[in-house]
């Protein structure tokens, strides 16, 4: 290095100096075009860059408003198994509807044959038993509504 870019070297931490320290504003030097170009810059990134160390309190609380909004949008757009989805019955009470009109055909469908009689051979005089599938069939109707009110959304 020669004796000539020592002391640009040194001008332009002098320089440096006085604009850390706010004494300067303006680039100094006029006659070199290399020193000038690199005052500006040095005066550019002092009114780009911040100079105090901590943020100030709505700093602070801007990065937390941003942080959870993030964490929000993170977290909605996260792939919920399906299974946790069918089975979600707050969210998507139709699915316990299935489910509750599905029991109760399988109840039906087991208990109606029980109901009727064994034989064919009956006596004419007996009564017929087509009430007592009514009232079991009410019985579901009304096991069917106490379901969906359980479930329904609220």
């Amino acid at each position: 290095m020669s004796q000539h870019d020592i002391n640009k070297d040194n001008q332009l931490a002098d320089f440096t100096d006085k604009v850390l320290q706010g004494k300067m504003n303006q680039p100094a030097s006029s006659s070199d075009l290399d020193l000038l170009r690199l005052e500006e810059t040095i005066l550019r990134l002092k009114h780009t860059l911040p100079t105090d160390d901590a943020p100030n309190a709505a700093k602070t609380k801007q990065m937390l408003v941003r942080l959870k909004a993030r964490m929000k949008r993170e977290e909605e757009t996260a792939k919920i198994p399906f299974w946790k989805k069918l089975f979600d019955f707050q969210s998507n009470p139709q699915v316990g509807m299935i489910l509750a009109v599905a029991m109760i055909l399988i109840i039906a469908v087991i208990t109606v044959p029980s109901l009727e009689p064994s034989g064919r051979n009956t006596i004419t005089g007996t009564a017929d038993s087509s009430t007592n599938i009514l009232l079991i069939g009410g019985g579901l109707v009304g096991l069917l509504l106490m379901v969906y009110w359980i479930f329904r959304r609220k």
